[in-house]
């Protein structure tokens, strides 16, 4: 009894040290090879052996000298099924078949070489030594898999044209090759670093943009769940050129709507002017005193609105080369506005719609101004709220405030028309831009009126805005120095 406990603790503390010595000899191994290695001195440390083979699940030999193979197939095969060694005689010395398996997964054979037939104790050794180099061969494979990939991924985003980043715990964890090489400003590095902690903290997707100057700068962070941990992956890209060439496109869509509407704005007036002018021409004898008074009004009529429009397009011509010119003089607002009224009566009256001047200041309101171009950006307001006014409205009215504000004259035109939507109100001011395309040909006008009376103003050191409401109306605000500060001294060419 004794000696039974005796030999089962020796063979306890030999394994033991079997396992401590392979603990050791695979701590450092990294590829197949060192395995082997490790494993074939391993062996030799504890069984008498001559040599150890490898052969892979398909029986090639991927380590140990060459032998011939197809000799131990079908032992192979019987010690797979069985998932035990299988010892065979070879004259003089043995030969075992240990095979390399986990959990049905068949990672190859050692085909090991002994000088003796192995005891019930090297067998087991054998056993365990399958077992163990079994799971480190999977690790090592799961290893190169995950490394294959991280470096596939690598790939990938290194070879995107934005920049991205992966945020976790107040730092940048990775960041692609595009990343480091575009040098982003600070506060776009700010705004994505904030943004990602959005997107990390509400589990939810975060879009942002930064505008610098002339660049802008898109930034898009998603969340990422790793384990337990919430990530974010943030896209980063410089879309100036996207934005530009958008800007192009819809000027260039937006002229092209210009030329068709210009066309219409100059035909209408001159197939009056010649279809009144042919009548006369042909029925002079016919006509009477008063008909023919009234068909000359209309030719004047029409001469003039000809007019407005060639002047107008004049104005966008000097707009375009920066050379719009204004001649400032002492002014009194009092008047100019009250003149710029009177002149649109006629015309808010066909309209049904009343025009009235308010003033909330001590008149004369002296500021030195160009009235003709002041004139011109009332005139420009006024028939704006007159013709977009609203049909079915009882008491249309357009009317003009006159205020002081921080040293300057506040000018407000009040209508209770149609109104502007939010999404137009910061591009009524472009060139050619109009709010609703399905009014081209309904109410006259290049579009280009509002582009002109905000570079008047500017031009007077002043600036320009907009209060609105769909249905209810809108207020345009025209603030203007009252004195000579900023004066520009542009010349027209």
């Amino acid at each position: 009894m004794e000696e039974t406990q005796e030999k089962i603790k020796k063979q306890s503390d030999r394994l033991f040290l079997l396992l401590s010595i392979m603990i050791m000899e695979f701590s450092n191994a990294k590829t197949e090879n060192d395995i082997l290695q490790g494993l074939l001195d391993l062996v030799k440390k504890v069984v008498d052996i001559k040599e150890v083979i490898l052969v892979d699940e398909n029986k090639r030999k991927i380590w140990g000298r060459d032998v011939d193979i197809k000799r131990f197939e079908e032992f192979i095969d019987w010690s797979i099924r069985q998932s035990n060694p299988v010892f065979i005689e070879d004259d003089l010395s043995y030969i075992g078949i240990v095979p390399v398996v986990k959990q049905n997964r068949m990672f190859g054979s050692l085909i090991v070489l002994l000088n003796h037939q192995p005891s019930m104790e090297e067998t087991e050794i054998f056993k365990v030594l399958s077992f163990l180099s079994a799971i480190v061969l999977e690790n090592i494979k799961l290893y190169r898999e995950l490394e294959e990939t991280y470096n596939y991924v690598n790939v990938i985003l290194n070879g995107l044209p934005e920049g991205i980043f992966v945020y976790s715990n107040g730092e940048i964890k990775f960041q692609n090759e595009k990343f480091k090489e575009e040098n982003f400003p600070d506060e776009v590095l700010k705004k994505a670093v904030s943004l990602s902690e959005e997107a990390i903290s509400l589990r939810t997707q975060r879009n942002g943009e930064v505008i610098l100057e002339e660049e802008f700068f898109s930034i898009t962070s998603i969340p990422l769940a790793l384990g337990s941990e919430v990530q974010a992956l943030t896209i980063v890209e410089n879309v100036t050129e996207s934005k530009e060439l958008e800007r192009l496109k819809r000027i260039d869509r937006m002229k092209t709507e210009f030329i068709a509407n210009i066309s219409h704005e100059l035909r209408t007036p001159l197939t009056a002017i010649k279809a009144y002018a042919e009548t006369i021409y042909n029925s002079l004898e016919e006509l009477d005193f008063s008909t023919l008074k009234e068909f000359l009004e209309v030719i004047m009529d029409q001469s003039n609105h000809l007019e407005n429009l060639l002047n107008e397009l004049l104005d966008f011509s000097r707009l375009e080369r920066k050379s719009l010119q204004i001649n400032r003089e002492k002014v009194d607002l009092c008047c100019l506005v009250e003149s710029a009224v009177n002149a649109i009566k006629e015309f808010a009256s066909s309209h049904k719609v009343k025009v009235s001047f308010e003033s909330n200041v001590p008149c004369p309101a002296e500021a030195y101004v160009d009235p003709t171009r002041i004139k011109q950006v009332l005139l420009n307001l006024l028939n704006n709220g007159v013709k977009y006014s609203k049909k079915d409205a009882p008491d249309r009215y357009v009317k003009v405030i006159l205020n002081e504000k921080d040293g300057g004259v506040l000018i407000i035109v009040e209508d209770n028309g149609i109104g502007i939507p939010d999404h137009a109100k910061n591009r009524i001011f472009e060139r050619f831009y109009r709010v609703d395309s399905s009014l081209t040909y309904e109410v006259p006008g290049t579009g280009l009126g509002l582009a002109i009376t905000k570079e008047i103003v500017e031009l007077h050191s002043g600036r320009i805005w907009v209060e609105s409401e769909v249905g209810k109306g809108s207020r345009f605000f025209v603030w203007i120095p009252k004195d000579r500060a900023g004066e520009d001294n542009r010349q027209d060419n």
